[in-house]
């Protein structure tokens, strides 16, 4: 029977050689593909699609009245749209349309927001802004301690 010591030895040398072949081999180049597996394809398209959502909250400002507007709906594109402003500016290449489109959706939607508030308040429904902000501040508070710890 082989020794311990025998069996590591006879299974180095069959695998060593076979580990520089891997290790030390060149990683060959991927073929170029097609503009439908392009990052700036599809970057441009969310661009373009996001651009939807900004000339739809613009278009609604301009000549649509403020009761259609949805508070938490608006809230959330706020939050969607900064949050896929910060992705577009950080990836790399920095796709400057689709960070350019959705910071222009976070002023066009608080536009909104300011609109539904301002309309609410008219309406005397001050005590149901106050506890909507209320569930908002306790939210991001919530979003905060989650990402913080």
């Amino acid at each position: 029977s082989m020794s311990r010591m025998k069996v590591f030895a006879l299974l180095r040398r069959v695998t060593q050689p076979a580990a520089r072949r891997v290790f030390s081999a060149e990683v060959p180049k991927e073929a170029p593909k097609g503009w439908w597996h392009s990052a700036q394809f599809w970057g441009g398209l969310g661009a373009v699609a996001g651009w939807g959502m900004t000339g739809s909250a613009i278009y609604d400002a301009s000549l649509k009245g403020p009761e259609i507007i949805s508070l938490n709906m608006t809230g959330v594109m706020i939050v969607y749209s900064s949050l896929f402003a910060k992705w577009a500016w950080v990836v790399n290449p920095r796709n400057m349309a689709l960070c350019a489109c959705h910071v222009s959706n976070v002023f066009a939607q608080g536009n909104q927001l300011r609109r539904a508030v301002e309309h609410k308040l008219s309406l005397g429904q001050a005590k149901e802004m106050q506890d909507m902000g209320y569930k908002a501040a306790a939210g991001a508070a919530g979003l905060g301690a989650f990402i913080v710890g």
